[in-house]
C-alpha cells in the first residue's frame, strides 16, 4: 500500500547517531518524506516511516534539503570527497550540524557554494531529549536566502532559532564560545560538589542552592559581557580586587583537601596577574585584558 503524507516536503538526514536519529524521528512525526543514510547500517531500525538510502549520494539526491550530523567535520569532508559527483548539491541546501571548528565550516561552505549549492552551518545547543521543544536553541549561520526558505523546517528541531551571520563559521564560533562557558561552569560545579562532600554537606542541598542563585548570576554574566563589548570597565558592582580576595579563599580552601589544584589555582593566579597589572579597581570583566596576548 502506498504511504500518504500530510505534506510533500522532503528531507534527507545523513548520520543516525543519537542526535541524527532524534532529528529524523521529529521529521517523520511531522509527516515529512524522510530519507536517511548512515555509514553504519542498521541504525534506521525503529524510526518508522522512513526511506533508507544505500549511499550518501542517494540520500542527497532524494531531497532538496539535506541535514548532516555526524561525529566530526573531517568525516564530513571525507563523505563529500567520496561522492561520485559533488555537483549533486547544485540547487540544494545542506545544513551541517556536525560539531567542528570555524575553519572547517568555511572549508565545507566553499565546497558547496562552488557547485551553486546553499550551505548553512548549524549548532544544536540542546540534548536529544530536548529537541522539538520551543526552548531548544538552534544556532544558524550561512546562506541567508536558504535560511529564510527553510526556517520553518528548522523549527521542527527547536523553537529558539538564532541566525547569527551570513558567514558560515559564525555558528561554530558561537557554539565554541558558549561551550567554553558551559565547561568552565561545570568544572566549578564538580569542585564545589567535592568541597561540599568533604565537609559533610548534602549534595542535594548544594544542587538546590545552585539552582536558586543561578538566575541572578546569569544576569550578572550578561552585564559583564556588555562591559567587555563597550570596553568600559569602571567598577559599578564589585572591584576585581574584591574578587581576588574571594578567589584566594577559594584556592586556600581547596589546598586543604585532596583534589587536583590546577583549576582553583588558575582562577586565583589570573586575578593576581590582573591586579599586578593595575586592574584592581576595575570590574571583574577587566580580566579580558589579561587573557588576550598581544604580539
Amino acid at each position: 500500500m502506498k504511504t500518504t503524507f500530510k505534506n510533500n516536503k522532503r528531507i534527507s538526514v545523513l548520520g543516525l547517531g543519537q542526535m541524527g536519529r532524534r532529528i529524523a524521528q521529529l521529521y517523520v512525526e511531522a509527516e515529512y518524506q524522510v530519507t536517511a543514510w548512515n555509514r553504519t547500517p542498521g541504525k534506521v531500525d525503529g524510526l518508522g516511516n522512513i526511506r533508507l538510502a544505500e549511499t550518501a549520494a542517494q540520500a542527497i539526491l532524494a531531497s532538496p534539503l539535506i541535514i548532516l550530523i555526524i561525529s566530526n567535520n573531517k568525516s564530513v569532508l571525507e563523505i563529500l570527497a567520496d561522492l561520485p559527483d559533488i555537483q549533486i548539491f547544485k540547487n540544494k541546501t545542506l545544513i551541517n550540524f556536525t560539531t567542528g571548528s570555524p575553519g572547517e565550516a568555511e572549508s565545507i561552505e566553499k565546497i558547496i557554494s562552488d557547485v551553486h549549492g546553499a550551505y548553512i552551518h548549524g549548532a544544536i545547543q540542546a540534548s536529544p531529549d530536548q529537541l522539538g521543544l520551543k526552548s531548544a536553541t538552534i544556532l544558524s549561520s550561512g546562506n541567508k536566502e536558504a535560511f529564510e526558505k527553510y526556517v520553518n523546517d528548522l523549527a521542527i528541531i527547536g523553537g529558539n532559532i538564532r541566525q547569527l551571520s551570513e558567514q558560515a563559521a559564525a555558528s561554530s564560533a558561537m557554539d565554541t564560545a558558549t561551550s567554553t562557558w558551559i565547561y568552565g561552569s561545570f568544572l566549578g560545579l564538580i569542585y564545589g560538589a567535592e568541597l561540599s562532600r568533604h565537609y559533610g554537606l548534602s549534595l542535594k542541598d548544594y544542587g538546590t542552592i545552585i539552582g536558586e542563585i543561578a538566575p541572578e548570576f546569569i544576569d550578572y554574566f550578561k552585564y559583564e559581557v556588555e562591559l567587555i563589548e563597550r570596553g568600559d570597565f569602571r567598577a559599578t558592582q564589585s572591584t576585581l580586587s574584591n574578587h581576588l580576595a574571594a578567589t584566594q579563599r577559594l584556592a586556600d580552601s581547596f589546598k586543604a583537601i585532596n583534589v587536583e589544584q590546577t583549576f582553583p589555582t588558575l582562577i586565583n593566579n589570573l586575578l593576581k596577574k590582573a591586579e599586578q597589572n593595575g586592574l584592581g579597581d576595575e570590574e571583574l570583566a577587566a580580566l579580558s585584558k589579561i587573557i588576550v596576548k598581544h604580539s
